[in-house]
């Protein structure tokens, strides 16, 4: 059985996992101060709060406080226990975890083997499978070995496992709860976490308050209010008169302001994902490689930074952001150059006309419009369709476009996005390429557990679709927000999400 003081090799490994972009944002001890109410204002509702259906930042921001995973991964990127005391990897398929005792979910439940159980089937054999089951991996099941002690199989061997357990997806709700509730589950969830929900009006704001029966060290905020208020402006005015304590995406034009006021603090995360531009690989003209290739080196990063962020987002050139553990001396970058980009044009010889799905805001016309410029300059003839969101998604996930702006999701390991995007035969395949080396390279950096070899896989996968220009990676993916000064013992923010079970107001 191993403790959490792991062995050498073991921590060579979890210690370049990161889970969801963590940046350490606590000062100097002061004096904690019990009481009160945090508002934070975000720009959107979620779809649910239960990772059965919801694995958006809306959602994840609230539950992530009510709910909990076997394992984490702390800001110094190594694997902690949270409903789990510990693990023993059995076999290259199973891993067996110790279970914390005397944990009860917020309705009484018995946290157990069953619970785990219960949620695996849940994402696992529903139909549809829960949302966060495509992001977990070749994972089989979880087996009940006793009352505290789970296995949780995969269909083939799975580096990195672990990481996938230790997303905050992988968190668990009670039996008793979704058995009495059915779908209202998704809006009330109950869960072991420091908070408990309390409301949800739509549209207008959730409530969770301070769990006295946590079984951790409990939370300091009486309660924590998530409003909604989709226009910046209004955010950003929120933050600054103090009808909102924290204000999730604040406006990047007035980020230099706020750094420079003492009655607020601007908190930066580097994340786990970048900002990419998606060919459909099988649809004409972009199923040249000579258009695809010219159409990457008619774009300036930097230009694109300045005219669509305010410069605030750093150039991307391969798929894992600043936060990944993986790092690439070589990831085969294409070279800005106009004269070569009209050259592959010139020599595609015919016209290359197409169209670019955007979001029906004024970011993704911005987005549109500078690369409809740029492309230009190499005769190149882009048209925007914009959609809204709920359009954008399905519409991406069959295919049903020539090009558009996306993220990769932040994820503690690239495997699942990767193999994911671009695997041949995969349900995914937002890429719609195939290539038996690419093929052969994700395969291998998904079952192989040596993490430098894992590495090298990714570098050379980075590479070899860079020299392909099957996806153009734009900006690496930061996140940002702003709270008031007065808000103490914020320690990480991961891709947007707060953990709030430790913080104050003075």
């Amino acid at each position: 059985m191993r403790s959490w003081r792991l062995p050498i090799p073991i921590r060579a490994v979890l210690a370049v996992a990161l889970a969801l972009g963590v940046i350490a944002l606590a000062g100097p001890a002061q004096a904690q101060k019990s009481g009160g109410t945090l508002t934070i204002v975000r720009p959107t509702d979620p779809v649910s709060l239960d990772p059965h259906t919801e694995t958006t930042a809306p959602g994840a921001w609230v539950y992530y406080n009510i709910l909990e995973p076997l394992i984490y991964l702390d800001e110094k990127m190594t694997i902690q226990p949270k409903l789990a005391t510990s693990y023993e990897v059995m076999n290259p398929t199973k891993v067996r975890f110790k279970l914390r005792p005397n944990v009860k979910f917020h309705d009484g439940t018995p946290f157990n083997a069953a619970a785990v159980k219960f949620t695996f089937d849940r994402a696992f054999k529903s139909t549809p499978p829960a949302r966060w089951a495509s992001l977990a991996g070749p994972i089989a099941g979880a087996e009940v070995v006793d009352d505290l002690t789970v296995d949780i199989v995969t269909k083939e061997p799975y580096g990195p496992i672990l990481r996938s357990m230790a997303m905050l997806y992988v968190s668990f709700v009670s039996p008793t709860a979704v058995q009495k509730m059915g779908e209202g589950a998704l809006r009330a969830p109950v869960g072991t976490g420091p908070f408990k929900f309390v409301e949800w009006k739509t549209n207008t704001q959730i409530v969770i308050e301070r769990n006295p029966d946590y079984w951790g060290e409990k939370a300091l905020l009486d309660r924590v209010i998530f409003k909604v208020v989709p226009e910046e402006g209004a955010r950003m005015i929120a933050v600054q008169t103090g009808d909102a304590d924290m204000v999730m995406f604040p406006s990047p034009a007035q980020l230099p302001q706020f750094r420079k006021d003492s009655k607020f603090t601007v908190h930066e995360a580097p994340g786990l994902r970048v900002v990419y531009i998606g060919f459909n690989a099988k649809l004409a003209p972009l199923d040249d490689v000579r258009v695809r290739q010219a159409l990457v080196m008619a774009l300036d990063r930097k230009k694109m930074s300045q005219a669509i962020t305010n410069g605030l987002s750093r150039p991307a050139s391969n798929p894992y952001g600043d936060g990944s553990w993986v790092k690439c001396k070589d990831d085969g970058a294409l070279p800005e150059d106009l004269e070569k980009a009209k050259a592959l044009i010139k020599d595609y010889g015919k016209p290359v006309d197409f169209k670019m799905i955007v979001t029906a805001t004024p970011r993704g016309r911005n987005t549109g419009q500078v690369l409809q410029q740029f492309w230009k300059q190499v005769g190149a003839n882009m048209e925007i369709e914009q959609i809204d969101q709920a359009t954008v998604v399905p519409r991406a996930f069959m295919r049903q476009f020539q090009l558009t702006p996306w993220r990769i999701v932040d994820l503690a390991d690239p495997d699942v996005q990767m193999y994911s995007n671009f695997h041949t035969g995969s349900p995914v395949a937002l890429a719609n390429y195939s290539d038996p080396e690419l093929d052969r390279l994700l395969e291998h950096a998904r079952t192989t557990a040596d993490q430098a070899q894992r590495n090298e896989d990714y570098c050379a996968i980075s590479r070899l679709i860079n020299k392909q220009a099957i996806w153009y990676w734009t900006f690496q993916n930061t996140y940002y927000a702003i709270s008031s000064s007065k808000i103490k013992g914020l320690p990480k923010m991961y891709s947007g999400l707060v953990d709030v079970s430790g913080v104050w107001k003075e």
